[in-house]
């Protein structure tokens, strides 16, 4: 009979350590779903073109909130395989494309570059003034790289575009 509560007892040990375990992952999974709310929180930007408008992917990103610092750093390549899989965006040859950036929490930009990418792996740099930049002339299929220098850090975007 003595044998009895001790089966007793492994039970209510298993079952309290699984009660444990569930709360332990819930901890977890709460933290990483407040630090993709915190991620979204970070500075939008989009292209404006014509009446459109298209959000950009977020890519590398080392940015302070006065409170916390995020820092999260994408290899290249990767965001462009990844970026190449995505819908493209339709622009025309020459066509003057305008940067919106939003949720800055009172940063100040610096400066932006872009830069977009052939699927051969060659890299031009645009030029941009007041957020702006146009198209280049040769058509096809691009990645656009856009990242941008603050006063509480840097941000990387990125975008598939098509040149008709």
């Amino acid at each position: 009979m003595k044998v009895q509560p001790t089966k007793c007892g492994v039970y209510v040990l298993s079952g309290l350590g699984a009660v444990i375990v569930f709360f332990l992952l819930l901890l977890k999974n709460s933290a990483f779903f407040l630090e993709e709310e915190y991620d979204q929180n970070k500075p939008e930007a989009a292209l404006a073109v014509n009446e459109h408008t298209y959000h950009l992917h977020k890519g590398s990103i080392n940015w302070s909130n006065g409170r916390s610092t995020t820092k999260k750093e994408i290899n290249v390549y990767d965001l462009y395989t990844y970026i190449s899989q995505q819908k493209s965006i339709p622009l025309k040859q020459q066509q003057l494309v305008k940067l919106h950036f939003s949720n800055l929490d009172g940063a100040y930009i610096r400066s932006v570059s872009v830069h977009i990418w052939r699927d051969n792996g060659e890299k031009t740099k645009l030029f941009v003034k007041n957020n702006e930049f146009k198209v280049p002339k040769n058509q096809g299929l691009y990645v656009v790289d856009i990242a941008i220098n603050s006063t509480r850090g840097t941000m990387q975007y990125a975008a598939n575009v098509q040149i008709q």
